[in-house]
């Protein structure tokens, strides 16, 4: 046995800037209801910003936004458990010890992070995507172009200056002594019994402080490196340079095979998701499978039908065959198609991280992982993401919950809010984990999990509080900042008559 290791919106999405979806800073955020209040207090004393503009009208599309943010409230249920136990990354039945109702297929969802890093990737390579195809579909091939440069030009600003900025702030503050106490809780065995993750070290001086995060900075923005690199500083920033490689390749596809038809490069782009298989990447692969979905979707015409037309009445119903030429089928409404659709997506996604070899009901997708899979879990899981991911693009009721204005919230902080959430668990979390079972007492499960649950309490309305703040005084200005220095070093297009085709066609 092996041993643990770690209603469909009528506007055309052609009106929507990619970075409206993949940037998960859009703009400021118009708050309405009582539960904002007190972060917009405190961004306006912090930021002294103006009065917020009118948000634009929200698209069905924008459903992967919240889809993204409410992934990243459950990468935070993750992260804040298997600091404490090893449970929440086995499944029911792995060992006779594992039966808890959260290692259950589904529920399990609620507490898995690693699925939802797969989502994470499904989402940017969509949206990455999505314009750039459009374009390419159109055969507007000088848009395509614009499109990935501008896009190409962008990318490593767009998701390393706020992993600095939030480096930065874990430097300020162990040298403020906020990582003090938690050194001790490391030490002494009985409080941190999952996993133990990186964690910030305290140098005797500055200078040397300074020298262990710039290699942390060189190491974690190198890109011909491709091992994973948890750093001491914030380790969950392991994702940036997967997503920043990732990215690039996703772009010298979408440009190698823009002039192509659409089945060439969908039957190009599936061969190489299949070479990148033989390879184990599985990152490469989420992105290029993205890709394929964003294509599809445009083939179908997934966000350009009208809201009400037929194929979006609830009740329409799709007839499945028995078999191929039979005449007999089953009748089934297309919004239940999806949402079992949906629910399979979910049970997938529900793989374990570790041993679901031998976990009841997932031994079948054992048989099916490629054995080039370093960490073999990632296949299930990426099967899972894709699936929940194309089931919500086609599901009205699903894209409900994640158009809802508190599910578009927790989407455009999620950025920020993943990369406050780490540091806020390893210095204040550590920290009072202790004192809470102190009082709730740890001596069997159920005080044991009182002492999780208000720990769970207090740590995430603190983890939203700081990923607004973050997005707003970081995250949303890194955004306006890329964009200027893009638009400040652009080159303007010369007249005709100023080219050498210009003077070519004077001199003939």
């Amino acid at each position: 046995m092996p041993t643990p290791a770690e209603g469909r919106a009528s506007t055309s999405a052609a009106a929507i800037p990619l970075s409206d979806l993949e940037s998960g800073a859009r703009g400021p955020y118009r708050s309405n209801g009582s539960w904002k209040s007190p972060l917009r207090i405190t961004a306006c004393i912090m930021t002294l910003r103006t009065k917020d503009p009118e948000p634009a009208k929200l698209h069905a599309i924008g459903a992967l936004d919240g889809l993204r943010g409410w992934a990243c409230m459950l990468v935070f249920n993750f992260h804040f458990l298997f600091t404490y136990t090893w449970t929440v990354s086995a499944g029911w039945g792995f060992t006779h010890k594992n039966v808890y109702i959260h290692q259950l297929p589904i529920l399990h969802m609620l507490i898995s992070g690693h699925i939802m890093v797969a989502i994470f990737f499904v989402i940017s390579g969509y949206v990455l995507s999505y314009k750039p195809l459009k374009t390419m579909r159109n055969r507007s091939f000088d848009q395509t172009f614009t499109t990935l440069a501008s896009a190409t030009f962008r990318r490593a600003m767009r998701l390393y200056i706020p992993a600095i900025c939030g480096l930065a702030c874990v430097l300020v503050a162990v040298r403020c002594g906020l990582y003090d106490r938690t050194y001790d809780i490391l030490m002494e065995g009985h409080t941190v019994i999952g996993t133990n993750e990186e964690h910030p070290p305290a140098m005797e001086t500055l200078e040397e402080q300074w020298w262990d995060v710039y290699y942390t900075l060189t190491t974690l923005a190198d890109p011909f490196d491709w091992k994973t690199f948890y750093n001491n500083y914030n380790p969950h920033l392991w994702t940036i340079p997967v997503e920043f490689r990732s990215s690039i390749v996703l772009f010298l596809t979408l440009l190698a095979t823009s002039r192509l038809m659409p089945a060439a490069r969908m039957t190009l782009v599936g061969c190489l998701i299949w070479f990148c298989s033989r390879y184990g990447r599985w990152d490469i692969i989420i992105f290029l499978s993205g890709m394929l979905m964003a294509e599809v979707d445009l083939m179908l015409g997934t966000w350009e039908r009208p809201a009400g037309g037929p194929q979006d009445h609830p009740e329409e119903k799709m007839r499945l065959r028995l078999r191929s030429g039979s005449k007999i089928g089953l009748r089934i409404p297309r919004r239940f198609l999806w949402l079992a659709i949906f629910t399979i997506g979910l049970y997938i996604g529900s793989s374990p991280n570790i041993g679901y070899k031998w976990t009841p009901g997932y031994h079948w997708l054992w048989r099916l992982t490629p054995v080039t899979y370093g960490e073999p879990h990632r296949f299930p899981q990426t099967i899972g993401a894709l699936i929940i991911v194309f089931s919500i693009n086609h599901s009205p009721d699903l894209q409900k919950l994640f158009t809802h204005p508190l599910s578009q919230y927790v989407g455009k902080i999620s950025f920020a809010f993943y990369v406050v959430h780490g540091p806020i668990l390893h210095s204040f979390g550590y920290s009072l984990m202790p004192t809470v079972w102190k009082y709730t007492g740890k001596q069997d499960d159920f005080h044991y999990c009182l002492g999780l649950l208000i720990g769970w309490l207090i740590c995430l309305p603190l983890c939203i509080w700081a990923g607004d703040l973050f997005w707003r005084v970081v995250d949303v200005p890194s955004v306006k900042f890329t964009r200027w220095v893009e638009n400040s070093v652009l080159a303007t297009a010369a007249p005709a008559s100023a080219t050498p085709s210009g003077q070519e066609h004077r001199q003939s």
